[in-house]
This record gives structure tokens, C-alpha cells and sequence, in this order.
């Protein structure tokens, strides 16, 4: 299994000079209110309805008929990011899940039959302009459906993988494609995980009806969490930390770089007071400030995420809010109150 896993990524990386170093960039925005407060250093211990596009292996320890929703705004409204996933309790030996998200922008101008063309060349030349009145606007999005399964090899270690469905549309124009994700996480000790997600193991290929296509290339996430709670004071503290390893030549958005090659690193620490308040705060790759606030219930937990500092303060803040449920004991509490 491992010759073979080396063989993969071997193969994967000598088709890096056909790549497209952006093809794939909305896949890492993040998904999960929880993980993106924390800087997205969740490989070792996202929730499960998170856990498709964090770790899949994360699901092999799930225990609750759980979903979610999400809505971000991202750089001041700009782009709309919405993620609803339903997550499986592990029966048997396998785990599952199910989740959908899409990044989509609105009101883009198109200007293509709004030109005055007097001379018929079908350029704007001098004395020539636009007509307002036959601007046009279209929309672009993005989006990804992903099917997640994940079992336990042994006690401490669990290992899973997630399908991906991705389209891309910009007017009327689509591209599809499809990706695979490998995961796997560990226990080192009581409380102490470390995880590992190998996304787009061999190439995502995305198609368009002109014949042309794009290339999202393979990259690495590592990362480690742990959890403890002090008995003098109703806390529990997790730190978590990741390192993102990618093969796109990123010189501007890495944290080190060799040729093409580049890293980013990440770390969240997340503060649990009395099972109830969660308070969190991240650094993403790019060097970003995140924090966020959730509170936790028995039926389900409502959290809410700030992105700040670095490129958000320039484009402009992204607020993110999203709800998760327990549905058998949201069942529970139902129909005690009927």
C-alpha cells in the first residue's frame, strides 16, 4: 500500500509542468465556520459535517446523525459562500457523509453589445463609447459536490477518502470536472491526533465544451491537534497547528517556497468554557487573523467566524455564520416539548 501510494503521488508530480496554478484556488477558501476561525489548521480534528473536505479519516470516529449550514460573505460581500453538509454516524465498518458548497459572485457588467461601433471595426476607438443602456450583468460561480467515506484500521488509526464533483460557470459557459482526496489520522496519545490529506491524489482534470481544459495539481496538508482540560477550572483548551505543502510555484503566498515548491503554515487554538462558550483564533497560510465565537448545545451548536488583518484588510472583512444539528436528539427534544 505505501509503494503504491508513492508510486501515485510520483506520477502525480511529473504532470506539473502541464498544471494551472490557480485552477483550483476556490477549493481552498475553506468550508466549516469552526475550521475557518481557526485558520483552517483543522486536519486532525474537524467536525464531522466538516470533515469531506478537511480529513474524510475524521468520520470513522463520528457517533451523531449531524448537518450543517453555512453562509459567508466574503471580502465585504463580494463573493457568497454557502456549504450544507449531512454527516452519518459510523455503522458497521464505514462512515459517510454528503456535502455541497458554492462560491458564486453577482452583478458582473458585461459591456459586449453596449459599443457604438461606427466604423464597424469592433473596437472603442477615439469618439466612439459605450451605451449604458444596453449593459448587461451575469453571475460566476464555483462549486463542488463531495461524497465522503472513511473506516478504522486499528483503534488509533482511521483513514478515508472523499469524491468530488466540481463545476466551474461564468455566464453561460460550464466546466466539470472530477477530483479524489485521501486522509488518514492518528492517535498518539489520549487527546493527541495528528492527521495527513493528500488532495487531488492524481490530477483534477476540469473540461470545457471549447475542448479546452485546466489542471488542479496534487497538495499536501499535515497537521496535528490535542486537547486538555485543566481540572482546577471548567475549560478545555485545544491548540491546533497545519502545514500546507503545494507544487504550484506560489512565490507571493507562501510562508517559505523552494522553486515550486511552497509551504504555508497554520495554527488555531480553540477555548471551550464550560462545555458551552467556544472562543477561537487562527492564522491562516496567507498570514490572515481569524476569530470566532460558538456556542454549544445538546440539540446542535450555532457559531459564528470574523476573517481580518492581511488581505482581508484591503479587500475588505468576511463575516461567516453557520448552524449545525444533532437531529435524533433535536428529535429528542421535540417531542418532549409537544
Amino acid at each position: 500500500m505505501g509503494i503504491g501510494l508513492l508510486l501515485t503521488i510520483g506520477t502525480s508530480i511529473t504532470s506539473l509542468a502541464f498544471g494551472d496554478k490557480y485552477a483550483g484556488e476556490f477549493l481552498k477558501i475553506g468550508v466549516g465556520v469552526r475550521e475557518m476561525s481557526l485558520g483552517g489548521a483543522a486536519v486532525a480534528a474537524p467536525q464531522a459535517v466538516a470533515a469531506a473536505y478537511w480529513n474524510p479519516a475524521q468520520l470513522a470516529n463520528n457517533s451523531v446523525l449531524s448537518g450543517q449550514f453555512m453562509h459567508t460573505e466574503e471580502f465585504a460581500g463580494v463573493l457568497n459562500l454557502d456549504y450544507l453538509a449531512i454527516a452519518l454516524p459510523a455503522r458497521t465498518s464505514f462512515a459517510y457523509s454528503l456535502s455541497y458548497f458554492r462560491l458564486r459572485v453577482d452583478g458582473i457588467s458585461d459591456t459586449r453589445a453596449a459599443l457604438i461601433d461606427d466604423n464597424g471595426n469592433g473596437q472603442l476607438d477615439p469618439g466612439e463609447r459605450l451605451d449604458p443602456a444596453k449593459f448587461r450583468t451575469f453571475g460566476a460561480s464555483e462549486s463542488a459536490l463531495l461524497f465522503a467515506l472513511a473506516r478504522s484500521l486499528n483503534p488509533n488509526l482511521n483513514c478515508g477518502g472523499t469524491f468530488k464533483i466540481i463545476n466551474k460557470s461564468l455566464g453561460t459557459t460550464n466546466a466539470w470536472g472530477v477530483g479524489f482526496d485521501l486522509g488518514a489520522l492518528y492517535e498518539l496519545l489520549p487527546g493527541l491526533m495528528v492527521g495527513g490529506v493528500l488532495r487531488d491524489v492524481t490530477t483534477t482534470f476540469l473540461y470545457y465544451p471549447d475542448g479546452s481544459n485546466e489542471f488542479i495539481l496534487p497538495s499536501l496538508q499535515l497537521g496535528g491537534s490535542c486537547s486538555w482540560a485543566p481540572k482546577i477550572v471548567p475549560l478545555i483548551i485545544r491548540p491546533s497547528l497545519g502545514w500546507d505543502l503545494t507544487f504550484e510555484g506560489k512565490t507571493n503566498q507562501a510562508d517559505f517556497n523552494l522553486g515550486f515548491i511552497s509551504s504555508g503554515f497554520r495554527a488555531g487554538l480553540e477555548l471551550q468554557i464550560k462545555r458551552v462558550i467556544l472562543l477561537r483564533a487562527g492564522r491562516d497560510n496567507l498570514g490572515n487573523l481569524h476569530v470566532g465565537l460558538g456556542l454549544e448545545t445538546a440539540v446542535g451548536s450555532l457559531d459564528y467566524a470574523l476573517a481580518m488583518g492581511g488581505s482581508y484588510a484591503e479587500l475588505g472583512q468576511s463575516q461567516r455564520v453557520g448552524l449545525t444539528l444533532y437531529f435524533r436528539e433535536l428529535g429528542k427534544a421535540v417531542k418532549k416539548y409537544l
